[in-house]
């Protein structure tokens, strides 16, 4: 593993390499479900609960699925659940992502400076290419004006790039149609259960038909993650369709505040949340 660091953002890149008699990462057989490249938030001062449920901006997968987060209805509460969308692109736009990627240099070490605003989040790109996973961490990319004179000229212009490269992976040419993404797995934050105090009538409860409740704790010690599988992804997905964020859902004689996460294709359970 090689780690670079620069002033102001994190670069690393994870080298693979076998022996003369394996086969380089590129002829060999890479699963549909590979990621490809990511653009993600990560940081920031908000609540355990919405960093463990906050979905990537956006996904490529070997097979050329792109999965982002659509728009969601302005109502209070909100949706349970997010509004996660999928199209397919081409391997030769998969090609020319990647290729902006490199331009951009993701994974190279690059000084993109402190802009002087705090508690936001960190922008966070992953390209996986040949074997190795190059990432680049700038932080406040969008918070940061683009001509703030605290940061140096060249940091200036390593930060268009990237904000140029976001642009480029969340509007992929030539995609057809978004289609709602069905997830093989539900991840729910779970926390007891709390009456919104702005609300004069709670949403009625809901009875909670998946995992059992409360889960393996993550992050804060009264906050858990459990993982509904199988068969019963479709039932809390009928479920959590007809909820808000703000439904208590009863299970084992307690009422639970849940926070819906559904697992993208690379990811294998509570423990790739959070990250």
């Amino acid at each position: 593993m090689l780690l670079a660091s620069a002033c102001g953002t994190g670069a690393t890149a994870d080298v693979t390499t076998g022996d003369s008699g394996t086969p380089r990462p590129s002829e060999q057989a890479v699963s549909p479900d590979a990621l490809v490249l990511r653009a993600e938030s990560v940081g920031g001062f908000v609540p355990a609960t919405l960093i463990y449920g906050r979905i990537p901006t956006v996904s490529i997968y070997a097979d050329g699925r792109v999965i982002t987060e659509g728009p969601q209805v302005t109502i209070y509460p909100a949706p349970a659940l997010p509004n996660l969308l999928v199209r397919t692109i081409t391997r030769t736009e998969i090609d020319r992502l990647i290729a902006a990627a490199q331009r951009a240099g993701v994974g190279r070490p690059t000084d993109f400076g402190s802009p002087g605003i705090t508690d936001v989040p960190t922008t966070r790109f992953t390209l996986v290419d040949e074997g190795r996973t190059l990432t680049s961490e700038v932080y406040a990319l969008g918070e940061t004006p683009e001509d703030d004179q605290s940061l140096t000229t060249a940091q200036r212009e390593a930060r268009a790039r990237m904000r140029a490269l976001l642009v480029t992976l969340t509007d992929p040419a030539g995609s057809p149609s978004d289609e709602r993404y069905r997830p093989t797995a539900v991840a729910t934050i779970v926390t007891a259960y709390g009456a919104n105090t702005d609300q004069d009538t709670p949403p009625p409860a809901r009875a909670w038909r998946g995992a059992a409740l409360p889960g393996r704790v993550v992050g804060p010690a009264d906050m858990s993650c459990a993982l509904t599988t199988g068969a019963a992804v479709d039932t809390v997905l009928a479920d959590a369709a007809s909820a808000n964020a703000a439904t208590p859902w009863t299970y084992g004689g307690r009422r639970w505040s849940l926070t819906f996460r559904p697992l993208l294709p690379d990811e294998t359970g509570c423990e790739s949340l959070g990250r």
